[in-house]
């Protein structure tokens, strides 16, 4: 006797793919339609919509829709949704196209994916939909800057997708709505657990699902690998920890391992409840919702993921969301704890952030066993290793590098990172001379990286970083990251970037006179700013070195996968640095790097030249070099 599954979100599992009898006349009627391009995030969306996960939706949202979403987390017709699913077209496209007619979908690189028949053509206004989804128009939220990097014209309609190319990454483990739910039903779960993750999972992830398992029939451990930050770890990465658990730590015959090929919004709690229901439409009864789920930075609050669910029936959601504290090992206890199960100080527990787990892997440390199972820190120190000291990095917003290996061969070796946005080889016999030594500081100081967005400041950074020992306290000061957590309320007029800068440059000065490198990277667009930072810090005795990070606006436009800069000279974006706002390169720098024409080892031995000149790193030595 079959046992019955939970039904799809509206009943019926929604299944858009072309049947082969319609495969050949798709194709050619697709020959003679105009084409709209899909970024990564659509394309993903598309293969939802394709197979049913995105279920009752048979295509990308009207303005009936769209707004409902918007404004009431439900569909037109009541049925609760929380996120817009929608496709945006430039004004040039947009003028090809007309309501009752038929557009094909085509990826970046050229491959026809669908059919879409166009509904309705309506616009959005991408502030009011930043506020009401992800709860503030900060450019900072990524969700928020992807949206306001796309274009304000909409397409509604349904689509009729070709069968899916089977190059796709993660093909084997790329299961549908309906695969999964045949194999639940063959298992003859009656309930199952669904762990959404975009990280690796360390022993307090591996705590809450065993737990989950406790009180369900089955566990769907179903990773995200659409599009992320460029900071997450790569889904390849990963995918290779997900399968080492599975095997070795698991009950295979209550495990399932599938790709979840969403992009993520890092909505927090609207996309807790989208986690919820499109799990639903995979045979999931219930969902792990954690601390700070799908959340990023400070923009939610830590439980606010759990308290969405207490808005809505249970009827409406349909998967019982299981609320879990944090987990941490409790060097008291002696165990895996919650702060609802453990009574000691917060000072006993074993917890790491996500930038000092990399920074110890980077570093080549060991992360605890209480913290991360063994086969995991492997997997993820040889990752890190192998763009960061231990490697030659060809990065965003620099040249590639000189010796031969290409972007394909690169990603064979394990260390690509997804959209091209960071790629890397282990070292090998034509690494550049120094790639695996490390610099001695002579004292602390501030090194300010400046330059148009995309120029490259950030990579350098990161770069400079891993060519220092590491025994030397050094601190990076990214532009980005001290506008979320130290400048959030700031804005883009000239007061208020002047403002963040100085507060870049107060930070980095007491850092430096503490014996730390300060390594700043902002764009920091005035001189005026930029040189009182530098006044008061060599008023404090505080040497301050200032490198021009350049690259021309073609080469920026070209590397702009977000085309914010094509917006901005079309007038779309108010107060972009370089086009509708000034920038002032620095007269007289330490250093002048060029991202368009070096590549990135070529650039960092600028700068370490110009350290060298100014006394402040001492003679190199070899990585392996150990000093008591």
């Amino acid at each position: 006797m079959s046992v019955p599954l939970i039904r799809p979100h509206g009943g019926t599992l929604v299944d858009q793919l072309v049947s082969d009898r319609e495969l050949d006349g798709l194709q050619d009627r697709a020959k003679l339609l105009p084409q709209i391009r899909l970024d990564a995030r659509e394309l993903a969306d598309l293969e939802m919509l394709a197979t049913g996960a995105l279920s009752p939706l048979r295509g990308f949202m009207s303005s009936a829709d769209y707004a409902s979403v918007r404004d009431r987390m439900r569909l037109a017709n009541g049925l609760v949704w929380p996120l817009p699913i929608t496709l945006a077209v430039s004004e040039e496209v947009r003028s090809t196209l007309r309501a009752g007619s038929e557009t094909a979908l085509f990826s970046s690189s050229g491959r026809l994916w669908a059919v879409l028949r166009i509904e309705e053509i309506f616009q959005r206004d991408p502030m009011q939909e930043a506020r009401a989804v992800y709860k503030t128009d900060s450019a900072n939220h990524p969700g928020v800057s992807y949206l306001l990097s796309r274009p304000r014209w909409l397409v509604g309609g349904e689509v009729r997708a070709l069968p899916f190319p089977e190059d796709l990454p993660f093909a084997q483990h790329r299961l549908s709505p309906r695969q999964v739910r045949q194999i639940i039903a063959t298992r003859g779960w009656r309930s199952v657990a669904g762990f959404q993750t975009r990280n690796p999972i360390h022993r307090a992830h591996e705590h809450l699902t065993k737990v989950a398992l406790e009180v369900t029939d089955g566990l769907l451990v179903h990773p995200l690998v659409g599009e992320t930050k460029g900071d997450d770890v790569p889904a390849s990465v990963r995918f290779r920890v997900y399968q080492a658990l599975l095997d070795k730590y698991y009950p295979k015959e209550r495990t399932v391992l599938a790709a979840f090929p969403a992009a993520m919004r890092y909505a927090g709690p609207r996309e807790a409840i989208f986690h919820a229901l499109v799990r639903k439409n995979y045979g999931v009864t219930h969902l792990i919702v954690g601390r700070d789920h799908a959340g990023v930075g400070d923009f939610y609050g830590p439980f606010d993921a759990q308290r969405v669910f207490d808005e809505f029936q249970l009827e409406d959601i349909g998967v019982v969301p299981l609320k879990f504290e944090a987990a941490f090992f409790c060097t008291l206890c002696g165990s895996l704890a919650s702060a609802k199960t453990c009574p000691h100080d917060p000072s006993h527990r074993l917890e790491f952030s996500g930038s000092r787990v990399r920074q110890i892997l980077r570093d080549g440390g060991d992360l605890p066993e209480q913290f991360t199972r063994r086969e995991v820190a492997e997997l993820l120190r040889a990752h890190y290793g192998s763009f960061n000291g231990h490697g030659v990095a060809a990065t965003n917003g620099h040249a590639p590098p000189k010796n031969g290996h290409d972007a394909a061969a690169v990603s064979a070796l394990g260390g690509a990172r997804q959209n091209g946005i960071e790629t890397s080889a282990r070292t090998s016999a034509t690494a550049p001379r120094g790639a695996s030594a490390r610099w001695h500081p002579t004292r602390g100081f501030v090194l300010w990286l400046t330059g148009l967005s995309g120029a490259g400041k950030s990579t350098l950074a990161a770069a400079l970083q891993s060519r220092f020992a590491r025994s030397v306290p050094l601190e990076l000061l990214d532009g980005d990251e001290v506008r979320t957590y130290l400048s959030k309320e700031l804005g883009f007029s000239k007061e208020d970037r002047d403002a963040n800068v100085r507060r870049i440059g107060y930070v980095a000065r007491l850092l430096a006179r503490n014996g730390v490198i300060a390594i700043a990277a902002a764009i920091s667009p005035y001189r005026q700013a930029r040189g009182e930072v530098r006044d008061l810090a060599t008023k404090d005795g505080v040497p301050f070195v200032e490198v021009h990070v350049h690259a021309p606006l073609d080469a920026l436009v070209k590397r702009d996968v977000k085309g914010l800069y094509r917006r901005a000279l079309a007038g779309e974006l108010a107060h972009f640095t370089g086009i509708s706002d000034p920038y002032e390169a620095p007269a007289d720098p330490d250093a002048l790097v060029r991202s368009d024409l070096e590549t990135v080892e070529e650039s960092v031995e600028k700068i370490l030249s110009a350290l060298r000149a100014r006394r402040l790193v001492g003679e190199e030595r070899p990585a392996a070099e150990t000093r008591f």
